[in-house]
């Protein structure tokens, strides 16, 4: 996101690092899932007085494909109340209840319109792994050729209690599904839910992506496409005024898929679909929902895999380069100019000045490789002027430009993903999205925004925004 609103890496740390979402402030009131007003998916006009589009004419799914949009936020107020919401069909916010969560568990019965108990075991296993638990159908009908609006005007004080700018905007995930499972989230309160998963939760066997974004009081808008977590499918983002196409692709989604795989088995980790489902399930001639990112592969539990290893010959020789009294400096935009050297084995950052700032990033170890795939633990550490140094050394070590003088000030210099001295590794994941994209924009790790390489608009006084559901197989 730019920085008129949250950013990224913030969002990241209180929304989507956990299933269990901490809510933000305000409202009042509640609605369920039987009250929600009917589809705005057809193609008859739609008027808003600030459009968010969704736009289904440009993908080249077959028409009558399930598809839904799910516009689910957060507003934190300055007292630090949290408080979540979902958006209904017309635009309008709802604050979650539990009283929602009005869909069995275990089932898909009411959404292929059956009744009674699902055939198969293997076929009830699926619906165990999507649906564990009851949950509410936040869903907005969307259909294939035509343009669905909701109107964002409609998130203001009036309807929000306590939204305004900086960290009181709302700000959250739109995402769209495709096909016949929808995304289940399941509200504990109005200030907790369990949010959809990748992998190993809620939500798995969901073809799904999404956006993120903050919309803010003052009418100003932010959000990226990303793929920190997994690859769905392309979405494209843009809006007025001022906004720039983000999220196109020169590659269609199964070339896309194919690039992963070809990374190599410890990239390659993609969530099939399930043999069990049934015809029109999914969109015909589709076997994977979903390609997992290095930061959802290393995340699930005692994982152990290659790349728990991956980075640690990089970060030796880096520690070795940085022995005291070789140097490394970093420069950050917000905090300043930080110098540091391994002392004891331990990277040790100062500042100097009155009074002076001292900080070690990591033990004697070195920085963990899966503190650089998370961008967590010893690279989210501190104060917000040791975060920011963290947050340099850890898009440096993912896009392989570690060096000596490393700063988010002055970028033009790049290269971000190639060897510029040894020892040198880099994300190959990041790598792809970055050169996939056609502005060469990706935000494919938590600090990816790092110098601005991140697919975001920002847009003051907003008039629209355009979310466009992209291309499956051509």
């Amino acid at each position: 996101m730019g920085q008129e609103g949250l950013s990224r890496r913030t969002f990241l740390l209180s929304v989507g690092a956990s299933s269990i979402l901490a809510a933000c402030g305000g409202g009042s009131g509640t609605a369920s899932t039987s009250a929600l007003p009917s589809a705005a998916g057809s193609c008859s006009a739609n008027t808003a007085r600030i459009p968010l589009t969704i736009d289904a004419t440009l993908t080249d799914l077959a028409a009558g494909t399930p598809v839904y949009v799910y516009v689910i936020g957060e507003i934190k107020t300055s007292g630090g109340v949290v408080t979540q919401y979902y958006l209904d069909a017309n635009g309008m916010p709802h604050v979650m209840s539990a009283a929602d969560n009005l869909q069995p568990a275990n089932s898909y019965a009411s959404q292929l319109g059956a009744s009674g108990t699902i055939g198969t075991s293997s076929y009830i296993n699926y619906a165990q792994n999507n649906y564990p638990t009851t949950w509410a159908d936040y869903s907005i009908p969307v259909t294939v050729g035509c343009k669905t609006v909701l109107d964002l005007s409609n998130i203001n004080a009036q309807n929000m209690p306590g939204i305004g700018t900086g960290t009181a905007a709302f700000s959250g995930r739109i995402y769209i599904s495709v096909g016949v499972p929808k995304l289940p989230f399941t509200p504990l309160s109005s200030s907790q839910y369990t949010a959809p998963v990748t992998i190993g939760g809620p939500g798995e066997y969901t073809l799904f992506d999404w956006i993120e974004f903050s919309y803010d009081s003052a009418g100003n808008f932010n959000g990226n496409t990303t793929q920190v977590d997994q690859f769905g499918f392309p979405l494209q983002l843009n809006g007025t005024p001022g906004g720039t196409l983000q999220g196109q692709y020169t590659m269609k989604r199964s070339d896309i898929l194919a690039a992963v795989a070809a990374l190599g088995t410890a990239f390659d980790v993609p969530v099939a679909v399930p043999p069990t489902a049934t015809a029109g399930t999914y969109p015909a001639g589709m076997s994977t929902l979903r390609a997992l990112s290095p930061k959802s592969i290393t995340g699930q539990n005692n994982y152990s895999g290659a790349l728990s290893t991956y980075f640690d010959l990089a970060v030796q020789g880096w520690y070795k380069q940085w022995t005291n009294p070789n140097s490394v400096t970093v420069t950050d935009l917000a905090s300043g100019t930080f110098t540091g050297s391994v002392q004891s084995g331990t990277l040790t950052f100062n500042q100097s000045g009155t009074p002076s700032f001292s900080f070690s990033v990591a033990g004697s170890s070195g920085i963990p490789s899966m503190d650089i795939w998370q961008c967590a633990n010893s690279l989210a550490t501190g104060s917000a002027a040791q975060k920011n140094v963290q947050k340099i050394l850890a898009a440096a070590f993912n896009r392989g430009n570690v060096s000596n003088t490393m700063t988010d000030v002055s970028c033009s210099g790049g290269p971000f993903y190639s060897a510029v001295s040894s020892p040198q590794t880099f994300n190959p994941w990041a790598q792809l999205f970055h050169q996939v994209s056609t502005n060469g924009l990706a935000y494919a790790f938590p600090y990816d925004d790092v110098c601005n390489q991140n697919p975001s608009i920002g847009l003051t006084g907003t008039t629209s925004v355009t979310i466009a559901l992209g291309k499956f197989f051509s």
